[in-house]
């Protein structure tokens, strides 16, 4: 599970691709704001024809979206459709790019290499059914770097999508490579967890309570990290809250946020004690945690618990 290439391959796997092949005329159509349910397939295979409504407004008309992911899928070869990550992969990629096929053909089939190459889905079963030695030692890492709590999924906003927290100074690891593999999963969890309430988009709640500057990841372990959720993970990112934010963190993402693109930096917001009612209309502050104005006397997290559940469970939930 390599990952040395995770950011700078993009760009050259993506010049890879002939355009000739795909391109295509960008799709110009107005938004529409209707939101549909329909049931996810985890079997991409048996229906690869078809995506699946989720409770995500659409951004164009059904006409529009369904030709457009048709015109993404037929550029696929099948061994590409057999390797998506699920069927609204392709429906994810059209709304990202605005509708410009050519450009969402390109970023699909990153998307789907990438994949492939992490070995995201073996990591998955490793995490929790191991039966080889290998798989034991790949949950004994994601365990360890989970271990202090310092990214774990737990409950839903108001709205039913999953809640993944993020605390920086609990890092207990300074291996890039297992760091990675960590995020994946703990992304992985959030969107499994959210797709099993009728969505596709989580929330990240980020808490700076106590950060200084000697908590701050590397640049470089950063820009893969916003690589992978902008590029492996599109439109898999509701809302990101940065709670509880020094001024000294404010200059150390003045210096990251050139890195973001206008969609992720419009989904980020500060949160201090003065936006607690807002807060309060998007989480319940009975089962938030506290770092978003919710209780102090939740059950402590723990790791054990917490990959003895399903991946679609988030911490201390019953199913």
């Amino acid at each position: 599970m390599a990952i040395s290439r995770s950011h700078s391959i993009m760009s050259a796997h993506m010049d890879s691709i002939d355009d000739a092949e795909i391109n295509q005329p960008p799709f110009a159509a107005s938004a529409v704001a209707t939101q549909q349910t329909r049931t996810l397939s985890s079997d991409v295979s048996d229906d690869a024809n078809k995506y699946a409504l989720t409770k995500e407004p659409r951004l164009y008309d059904e006409t529009t979206e369904e030709q457009g992911c048709t015109k993404i899928r037929d550029a696929l070869i099948p061994e590409e459709i057999n390797d998506m990550s699920d069927p609204n992969l392709v429906l994810r990629h059209f709304r990202a790019d605005k509708g410009d096929i050519t450009k969402a053909i390109k970023r699909t089939k990153y998307a789907i290499q990438w994949r492939k190459d992490f070995k995201v889905k073996e990591m998955l079963k490793a995490a929790h059914d191991p039966t080889t030695e290998k798989e034991k030692e790949i949950q004994k890492i994601l365990m360890k770097e989970a271990e202090t709590g310092k990214m774990f999924v737990r409950g839903y906003d108001n709205e039913g999508r999953a809640i993944l927290y993020i605390y920086q100074k609990r890092e207990n690891s300074n291996i890039q490579e297992h760091n990675i593999m960590h995020l994946i999963y703990q992304i992985e969890r959030a969107i499994a967890c959210t797709e099993r309430m009728g969505f596709g988009k989580a929330v990240i709640v980020l808490d700076f309570d106590g950060w200084r500057m000697k908590h701050a990841s590397s640049l470089d372990l950063t820009k893969k990290t916003i690589h992978i959720l902008q590029d492996c993970y599109v439109e898999r990112v509701a809302k990101v809250y940065f709670t509880n934010p020094p001024g000294v963190f404010r200059t150390f993402f003045n210096m990251v946020k050139v890195f973001l693109d206008s969609t992720t930096r419009s989904k980020i917001m500060f949160v201090t004690a003065k936006d607690r009612p807002k807060m309060e209309t998007h989480f319940n502050p009975e089962t938030a945690e506290g770092c978003i104005f919710g209780p102090t006397n939740l059950r402590e997290y723990n790791v054990d618990d917490y990959f003895a559940v399903p991946l679609n469970c988030s911490f201390d939930e019953e199913l």
